[in-house]
C-alpha cells in the first residue's frame, strides 16, 4: 500500500489501556507477571512451533519485549514491532541488558508493519490482536500470512470468548473476580477496560478468520480462563 486511505483504522490510537503512559509502561511487568511467566510462554511456544535456531521470526505486538528476549535467545533474529514507542524503548533497553544484538525493534502495528526482509519462518502475538475490531483483525490475519514462508507457523494467543452466550454477564464477572484474585484489583480494572473499550472476540469468529485468511489451524487450546491459543501454518496453493 502506497499511501493509507484517511478512513483506514488509526492502529496507534490507543484503545482502552493506554499503553504509551509512562505509569503503565513502567508497571507493565510488574502487572503482568501477577499471572504470566514470560521465560515459560517463550519456551513452550518454541516448543510448539517446532521451528529449528536458524529461524527467523516476527513478535508483534511485543510489548516490554518480555517474550522477545527469550525468543532471541534461541533464534538466529528476532522482529519486533509495537504501536508504543515506550514500549520498544523498553524492548531495546531489555535487548542491550541481556547483551543480544539480533533483536530489530520497531514502532509498528499490524496494519503498518513493513517488513523489508526476506519472508519469515514464523511470527507469534501475544495478547495483542484484540485491539483491533474484527474488520481489521482479518486484515491483519492476512497481511500476517503473507509475511511468511510456504508453510510458515503462525502461534496466537489472545482473549477470546467462547462461554453460552445467555451467560455472558455472569461469565464475564466470574473472569473479572478471577482476576482480581489471581493478579490484584489493577489488573481487574485494566480487564475491566478490556471488555468495555477493546475488541475481544468469539473463539467461533476468530476461527473463521483465521481459515479466511489462509492458515491451517494445527492446535487450539487454552492458557487461562477465556485466552486462547492457535497454533497455525500457513496453508499452501
Amino acid at each position: 500500500m502506497n499511501k493509507t486511505p484517511e478512513w483506514y483504522y488509526n492502529e496507534f490510537s490507543q484503545t482502552g489501556v493506554n499503553y504509551s503512559q509512562a505509569e503503565v509502561i513502567e508497571n507493565y511487568d510488574n502487572e503482568h507477571t501477577k499471572f504470566r511467566d514470560y521465560k515459560k510462554e517463550s519456551l513452550q511456544i518454541i516448543k510448539d512451533l517446532e521451528l529449528t535456531k536458524e529461524a527467523v521470526v516476527l513478535d508483534m505486538g511485543c510489548g516490554s519485549g518480555g517474550l522477545t528476549i527469550e525468543f532471541a535467545k534461541y533464534y538466529k533474529k528476532v522482529y519486533a514491532i509495537d504501536v508504543s514507542p515506550g514500549m520498544i524503548s523498553l524492548c531495546k533497553k531489555k535487548a542491550v541488558e541481556n547483551s543480544l544484538n539480533n533483536i530489530e525493534a520497531e514502532c509498528a502495528g499490524f496494519l503498518t508493519y513493513n517488513h523489508t526482509g526476506a519472508k519469515l519462518d514464523g511470527v507469534i502475538s501475544t495478547v495483542a490482536l484484540h485491539h483491533l475490531p474484527d474488520f481489521w483483525k482479518l486484515i491483519a490475519l492476512r497481511r500476517i500470512n503473507n509475511l511468511l514462508k510456504p508453510n510458515g507457523k503462525f502461534f496466537l494467543i489472545d482473549v477470546v470468548f467462547s462461554f453460552p452466550l445467555d451467560n455472558h454477564i455472569e461469565a464475564v464477572d466470574n473472569w473479572l473476580l478471577n482476576m482480581e484474585k489471581i493478579a490484584g484489583k489493577k489488573m481487574k480494572e485494566e480487564s475491566v477496560i478490556h471488555v468495555r473499550d477493546e475488541y475481544s472476540t468469539w473463539d467461533w469468529i476468530m476461527s473463521g478468520m483465521l481459515k479466511s485468511a489462509g492458515f491451517e489451524i494445527q492446535i487450539k487450546d487454552s492458557f487461562i480462563p477465556n485466552t486462547k491459543i492457535y497454533l497455525c501454518s500457513k496453508k499452501m496453493g
